[in-house]
């Protein structure tokens, strides 16, 4: 019904034969069913729920309800910034617009400025929330367990990933956020690597696209469970990223390859990972450069991999970054002040 129908301009966007049973169904049930919930104003289906403390994850509609509900119940709320999009140039401003996902600015806005604390993934973040929002942020930079990422696996290999390969991509089918026509463009420039996308659903007309445009010496796969990603990290001698810095976070991919001890070669530096780890080198959002970079990484792989886990282990370890989050729910709730984790890094 949702994707058929419109709701906001009232018109119907196709035609599905399910509607014809549909609409009648949802017509009678309506004086039975609750209503939808109130973006910027307190969920009603989240009320009075004995809830000491509030966490959201994302800059979006669903949060903007979770900090009034907070509000309304004298509660502490965190929204959790999940992409650099959550903190871009309209929200610091009156305007009012949807963004690629259909979330209303207003809602947004009033997610990211009402709540108690805003956590965020990278020093970028929570210089951006303090320059172009004026608000001080939490930083829980993304997390991960080492050993988890490095053999004996817990679950064998798929198909695609029990012989060694050269380059691995992972992500969706879209044109804005993981982009993975710029890696098929490298892929062309490059006909004797080897490339596996992983590629997940998004954007059917970009699959048809990218079905269509993929040279030979590139395998599409739909789906890898993520138990099973291990081993496909270990079975690539290169990851590569093409992320764009205005709608990603933090990619959870650079450091599950990092973890791996599989080299990276990112379009961008997100968070200036890899220049602080040495997991990889950047491109400076160059297709040109990122062609030229996977064919000399996989030439030469100079990383000192114990330097990489010494970095993981210090900025991104699981058990820390819980630690400190339980902190500061704890302090949120005692109504203490909070003192954020150190986020200053040395080069």
């Amino acid at each position: 019904m949702g994707e058929c129908i419109d709701t906001e301009s009232k018109r119907i966007k196709r035609f599905s034969p399910h509607l014809l049973w549909q609409i009648p169904f949802l017509a009678m049930t309506r004086p039975f069913r609750s209503r939808d919930p109130i973006d910027s104003h307190p969920d009603p289906r989240l009320i009075d729920q004995s809830i000491d403390a509030w966490i959201s994850f994302g800059v979006n509609s669903s949060s903007s309800r979770v900090v009034a509900t907070a509000a309304a119940e004298h509660t502490p709320s965190f929204v959790c910034v999940r992409s650099n999009a959550g903190l871009e140039d309209g929200l610091a401003t009156d305007s009012e617009y949807r963004n690629e996902c259909g979330e209303p600015s207003s809602a947004r806005r009033y997610a990211l400025l009402q709540s108690d604390h805003v956590v965020c993934q990278s020093q970028w973040q929570i210089d951006r929330l303090r320059q172009m929002f004026h608000r001080e942020g939490l930083l829980a930079r993304n997390p991960i367990v080492r050993k988890d990422w490095q053999p004996p696996f817990a679950t064998p290999a798929p198909k695609p990933f029990q012989e060694q390969f050269d380059v691995l991509w992972i992500g969706r089918y879209d044109d804005f956020h993981k982009r993975p026509l710029l890696m098929l463009e490298a892929a062309k420039k490059l006909p004797h690597v080897s490339f596996k996308m992983i590629v997940n659903p998004f954007d059917p007309d970009i699959e048809r696209l990218i079905r269509h445009e993929a040279p030979k010496n590139v395998e599409l796969i739909d789906r890898v469970p993520f138990a099973q990603m291990p081993t496909a990290f270990a079975a690539a001698k290169l990851f590569v990223s093409t992320g764009s810095l205005e709608h990603e976070g933090f990619p959870n991919v650079l450091l599950q390859s990092a973890a791996s001890h599989t080299p990276i070669v990112a379009l961008s530096d997100h968070d200036n990972f890899l220049s602080r780890s040495g997991a990889g080198v950047d491109c400076n959002d160059s297709v040109e450069i990122l062609a030229h970079h996977i064919d000399k990484q996989l030439k030469s792989n100079a990383i000192n991999w114990a330097k990489v886990d010494d970095y993981l282990d210090q900025h991104h370890s699981a058990d820390l970054i819980a630690n400190n989050f339980a902190n500061w729910i704890r302090c949120s709730i005692a109504n203490e002040p909070i003192v954020p984790a150190s986020t200053s890094e040395t080069p």
